[in-house]
Formats: structure tokens, sequence, C-alpha cells
């Protein structure tokens, strides 16, 4: 039974139901944690209590609470542990797969050090054994002082960067970001003030909305921001509107490309209906302008009016244009839902990583290692994996860095597997998903897909 001493009172750590309720008790005005006797809920409370726990001085209970899984982001497997020998630390290597993974070095009185690699075995080999690292004092005290070696193989770099982002928050809560090299993604949205503007971003505002993207980088966001603004006329400036009929103006007032609310040319009103007409654009990428303005032109070139049918058509084109400069796969993060099809860590096994309103769920696991297993079609089994993955979806992750994860996968070069985009699940494409799915069995069992 393990005990924090503190300059008034002992705190026993066991049973945890007490200590926490008297640890809690002090904290009660800063964090209130919900605890029960089994576990502790996903919480960003949660990790601002450990992160207090352990700067006022209890670190048998930091420790305690950083173990658990303070993030349901994705489900930490029970990892494969050996402690290290420099007797047969040979043959511990030899046991490792020679397969992609995470690992976890835990050094006592230190933080742990959690990385991935392409090749377990040869990246710990590298560490523990190699004759270059004999040579280097830091990993040599490193080898020499490591209590424990955790890993876990994985099946896909999506898998990977999950995994770690999962391990970064829980072991660094207070720079993972920067030890991951993880960049926020570039958004447009609407910026929502007194005169709204169109505006591009890197973490979500309270005040934009609606809020689109991931962007593959801030020249793509940059490039729509500006195609949307020569369409419409809102303000491009970025002070605090304090509306003059003396103010002096901008060049785009003097353009016709701005109402000038500084100047007091436009009603309130007036300026919320343009207002208005940029969020549709935005939201529907310009589908629903476009349909109404062809069914207007139609009507003009029905009534011979072929002078208003040509300035429509123009317009067309350049809300068209404006489109163009949109990804297929940018969208409201408020609903950004998709799903992501990789490989399992074991040949024939595969893995779905729903992710629904910017956040990503519980993976879904396809085991086909055995032959004709299926007791049912492929289509009616994913059903029910998806139906029962979204019954409880998990609504508290952080949005803008889950979709950071996002588009390092989607958008990298090496990206391993395919994605699926929906706005329910009702709209999701099985039978392409399904083609999917029998494709990857059919090249892992014959070596070919169709």
């Amino acid at each position: 039974m393990a005990a924090i001493q503190t300059p008034h009172v002992i705190y026993t750590v066991t049973p945890v139901e007490k200590l926490c309720s008297l640890v809690l008790t002090s904290l009660h005005s800063e964090i209130r944690p919900i605890l029960d006797r089994s576990k502790c809920v996903s919480s960003t409370a949660t990790v601002l209590a450990a992160d207090r726990f352990r700067r006022i001085g209890f670190p048998a209970l930091y420790t305690m609470q950083r173990n658990r899984h303070l993030y349901s982001l994705v489900i930490v497997p029970k990892p494969t542990k050996f402690y290290p020998d420099p007797e047969g630390v040979q043959d511990q290597l030899a046991a490792l797969p020679a397969t992609a993974g995470v690992y976890l070095i835990l050094v006592p009185g230190a933080p742990g050090h959690v990385s991935w690699s392409s090749n377990l075995r040869r990246r710990l080999g590298r560490l523990l054994a190699s004759s270059y690292t004999a040579k280097t004092s830091v990993l040599q005290r490193m080898r020499e002082n490591s209590s424990s070696i955790e890993y876990w193989p994985t099946g896909s770099k999506l898998e990977s960067s999950l995994l770690l982002y999962q391990l970064g928050k829980q072991f660094f809560p207070d720079d993972y970001l920067f030890r991951l090299h993880l960049r926020l993604p570039w958004f447009v949205a609407l910026m929502q003030e007194s005169y709204p503007r169109v505006v591009t971003l890197s973490r979500a505002s309270g005040k934009a909305q609606p809020i689109l993207g991931p962007f593959v980088d801030r020249d793509a966001a940059v490039r729509y921001a500006e195609a949307v603004s020569n369409l419409f006329q809102l303000r491009r400036c970025s002070e605090v509107l304090q509306p003059d009929p003396h103010h002096p103006g901008c060049i785009y007032g003097e353009m016709n490309q701005c109402l000038r609310p500084c100047q007091c040319a436009v009603s309130a009103a007036e300026y919320r209906s343009e207002t208005t007409r940029v969020s549709e654009f935005l939201l529907s990428n310009g589908k629903s302008a476009i349909a109404s303005l062809s069914a207007a032109r139609e009507r003009a070139a029905e009534d011979m009016d072929f002078e208003a049918a040509g300035a429509l058509h123009k317009r067309i084109e350049k809300l068209a244009a404006a489109a163009g400069e949109r990804p297929a796969i940018v969208g409201d993060i408020s609903t950004f839902s998709g799903l992501a099809l990789t490989r399992g860590v074991e040949r024939r096994m595969y893995r779905l990583w729903p992710m629904l309103n910017g956040c990503w769920q519980a993976p879904c696991d396809l085991d086909f290692t055995q032959r004709d297993s299926q007791t049912k079609s492929l289509d009616s089994h994913v059903r029910e994996l998806l139906a029962r993955s979204f019954l409880t979806p998990r609504t508290d992750g952080n949005p803008v860095e889950e979709l950071a994860l996002f588009s390092r996968w989607y958008y990298s070069s090496y990206r391993e597997g395919e994605w699926f985009a929906f706005r329910n699940l009702s709209d999701l494409n099985y039978r392409k998903l399904v083609r999917a799915i029998s494709n990857l069995v059919r090249t892992d069992t014959h070596g070919f897909s169709v």
C-alpha cells in the first residue's frame, strides 16, 4: 500500500475512491472529474486534474491517473511489455515483430519516450544494442536505466498516428502537439462579427460559423477564401468597424467589391442579406446558387432574353470557378463525417475507422483469417458493425486536432487505405465500401484485385 505525505496529513493511495474524494475536495473549486470504482470518465477535466495533481506534489496519484485512458479517441490495447536484460537483450530483440508499431520506453524519474517505427525490431535494436549507441552516453544511460519497454504493433500509419496522439496526451499533456509535430490544418470561415467577413484560420473560433476544412495547406485555403470574396461584397478589412459617413473607406469599396458598411453606405439588414448568401454558398459550395441561376438562365432563354441569359451564364461560370478551388473532401467541420478503411496488424485483418462530426470513433475490426468463416453477407456484417459503433458516439474530442490527424493521413503521399465520406450513416456508399474490402481480401489472398 503506497502513501502520499503532505505537511499535514498522510493519504493512502488504496483504496482509490477514498484518496480521490479527499484530494478532489481540496480542488473542488477548480475541477470536478467524476470517478467511479472502475474507471475515470474521459474528459478534459480529468487531464487538468492529473496535471494539477502532479504540480501540487501528488506524484503517485498523477502516475495512477496518467496510466488510465484519459481520452477515448483510440482504446489503447494492452501492450506487450518486456524488461531489457543486458545479457539477453539479443534474444529479446529477436522476439520482437519486424513490423510497424508504436513503442514506449519508461525511464524511472524521467518522462517516457514514445515514438513509432516502420520496423519495431530494427528501431529498438538500434536504441538498445547497436554499436553506435554503445558509444553514445545519452542512449547508453537510457538503455541501462529503462525499467520497461512497451510496444503496440500497428497495421497502418493512420493507426500509428492515432495511437501516438493518444499516448502523447497521456504522457505529455502540456506539449504533445510539439512533440508529435502535429500541425493544425487550415480552414475557411465566416467570422460572425457585427459585420461578418470571410477569413482563413488554423484554430476554431466560437465567433466563426460555418468553418470549412481541412485544406491541404494555407495557400489552398487563401485561394478559396479570395475566390469567394470576389463573388460577393462583404468587407475584407480586419478592423473593428465603427460606421461613420466620414470614414475614408478602402480600395475595394471604390471598385464596388465591398458594400462599404464602414461609410454607412448600406443598412445592417442589407449587409445581413449578403452575409446569408455567402453562408449558403460556403455550406453548399455554390451548388444551391448555381442551381437557382441555371433555372433563371433557362427561363430567360425560353423568353428570348438572350442578353440576360448570357449575363447569368457568366455569373454561373464565376461561381463554378470559385467552387472548383475547394477540394471535394472539404466540408463543414461540425458535420465532417466519414470512414477510413485500412489494413490490420495481421494478414487478412482490416480496420474501419469512423469519424463523426470531426471526432474519431472506436475502430471496427474485420477478421478474414478463417476462410469461409462468414455466415452472413459482408454488407450486412459491415452495417451491423457500424450501427453498433454509432449507438454511443464520442463527442468529447477536439475536432481541430483530430482533423489535423486526418489531414496528416489523407493528404500524405504515403496514404494507406481509402476514405469514404458521408453526411449521415445512411448516406454511406456501402457498395463501394464492400467492394474495397473485397479487393483487399482478394489482394492479400491471391495477390491481385479487380
